[in-house]
């Protein structure tokens, strides 16, 4: 049983009337009749005027209407000298690490609100942050901001742990305009919406890839085509067309990463949750025909799984062409563009969407870690939203696509990401991988989320131990095992359920 953690927006019309001008007196006395007509008047008299009418009293000005006074998020005031200071926990490395640090040094600097933010990277995997995290949050220590996961987000939220952005974004002071709310992509800022909390926000989205497969070109030329496959039918027989055991070549190379599975699950045209988030359905039609793929592929040797020992193992055994095809994620672009160069006979080589059942109907395997607010003070989560929304501004973002491989979240932005993909030296020889960046922000159309609900790390494992044991290691019938493993998945769904879900 996955437990829960414990707590937590006259004319006042003035009107004035003027006084009536007094009636002219009635005569005392009809005149006598004229026995003749007088002679006409050398001029005519000048009539009586008419008394003016008292002069209408000026109208009192009405006093200037006194604003109303700011509440929630807009009453908030952060201050240079009054500082605040958040904490940013991480897991990122390499060019991402240096990015992140290089732009809170200059945000410290530069920010107009005295916010002075600390980072802090947490070495090992996203599991490791996130049992990190909850340990922090029990022992009543939490950082203010953190890397999570859409389900992970909401299992924090389940005890109020993580607040609820959407009153930041809609904050007339602090937030977004409805043009650069238009600017996001909408399925990143959709990403991070729950069905389980309607309305709420629980992560900013920074950092997206998909689901890709990786292809060596000239390696499907020797086979005798041209392009890389777009149906699943294609994609197996072109696995098994290549695969030569004798010589450990492979048609693919599987790493029991779960996300690989879902993006299977999708391509056959299911789901991992149900659209309501009340049951899970990796049981599907599609979770069958996407487990037996992969169970045909193993069994014919079509296949190798890339142990979790061997690090970079994909990569490495892509650039010696022992596998034509790796499912992976798009952020691996530049390792693979590294490992192809320093090979001994670099290949032409690119990044496909994933082959679907239905090509005119392609739905994509899009994920990442967003940034989420843990609950804390109004200023220190005032002041991590601020933090958030400079980070995705975006010239930032652009840069930030570029430095650690994700899209860059924001359509203004994409543009300058791919620019400075297609400059990259890296990719001089590799046109073709190159131009891959670029196709994919039109994968965005057509992506879905796995399952952003609390226990969906748990599920993952179950998920995990059955591709390993039916489809690695050939044991147990394909429908049997998902069933029982959709039941396990229910109940923990069960258990973390927000309360009257």
């Amino acid at each position: 049983m996955i437990r829960k953690l414990i707590p937590c927006l006259a004319t006042i019309a003035l009107f004035i009337s003027a006084c009536a001008a007094p009636a002219a007196p009635a005569p005392t006395q009809a005149p006598p009749a004229a026995t003749e007509a007088p002679a006409a008047p050398t001029e005519a008299p000048k009539p009586t005027e008419a008394p003016a009418p008292p002069e209408a009293p000026k109208p009192t000005e009405a006093p200037a209407p006194t604003a109303e006074p700011a509440t929630g998020v807009d009453a908030l005031v952060l201050s240079k000298d009054n500082p605040t200071e958040i904490l940013f926990w991480h897991r990122y490395s390499g060019g991402a690490q240096k990015f992140v640090e290089e732009f809170v040094e200059k945000f410290n600097a530069e920010n107009e609100f005295g916010i002075k933010v600390t980072v802090e990277k947490i070495d090992g995997s996203y599991a490791d942050l996130y049992s990190k995290i909850n340990a922090a949050i029990q022992g009543g220590t939490p950082p203010n901001i953190a890397q999570a996961y859409q389900n992970q987000a909401s299992f924090y939220r389940l005890d109020g742990n993580v607040i609820d952005l959407a009153p930041f974004i809609a904050s007339e002071k602090y937030g977004l305009t409805k043009e650069e709310v238009d600017d996001y992509f909408p399925f990143f800022l959709e990403s991070d919406k729950n069905p389980q909390y309607p309305g709420e926000v629980l992560g900013w989205p920074t950092s997206r890839s998909a689901a890709v497969l990786y292809v060596n070109l000239d390696w499907l030329k020797e086979l005798g085509v041209e392009e890389a496959p777009k149906t699943l039918q294609e994609f197996e027989e072109l696995a098994c067309k290549a695969s030569d055991p004798a010589n450990e070549r492979y048609g693919l190379a599987w790493q029991n990463d779960i996300s690989n599975f879902a993006a299977l699950v999708f391509a056959n045209g299911g789901r991992v949750l149900s659209e309501d988030a009340k049951s899970y359905v990796f049981n599907s039609e599609a979770g069958v025909e996407s487990l037996s793929l992969l169970k045909r592929l193993f069994e014919n040797k079509c296949a190798v799984e890339i142990p979790s020992a061997e690090r970079f193992g994909e990569q490495t055994r892509f650039a010696a062409q022992k596998v034509l095809f790796v499912m992976s994620s798009s952020t691996g672009l530049p390792f693979y563009a590294d490992a192809v160069a320093k090979s001994e006979k670099p290949f032409r080589w690119t990044y496909v969407m994933f082959p679907q059942k239905d090509p005119a109907k392609p739905v994509v395997d899009i994920y990442g870690a967003s940034w989420s607010v843990f609950k804390s003070t109004p200023e220190k989560e005032l002041a991590s939203w601020l933090f958030m929304k400079a980070f995705t501004e975006p010239e930032n973002i652009a840069g930030w696509a570029n430095a650690s491989g994700y899209m860059a979240v924001r359509k203004s932005a994409a543009p300058k990401a791919i620019e400075t993909v297609k400059n990259d030296e890296r990719y001089k020889n590799f046109p073709e991988a190159a131009e891959a960046y670029a196709r994919l922000y039109d994968m965005v159309a057509y992506g879905a989320v796995e399952a952003p609900v609390a226990g969906y790390d748990p599920v993952r494992k179950l998920m995990s131990d059955v591709v390993a044991a039916v489809a690695i290691r050939g044991e147990g019938d394909v429908k049997a095992a998902l069933d029982k493993a959709v039941e396990d998945a229910n109940q923990i769904l069960k258990e973390n359920a927000p309360g009257g879900y």
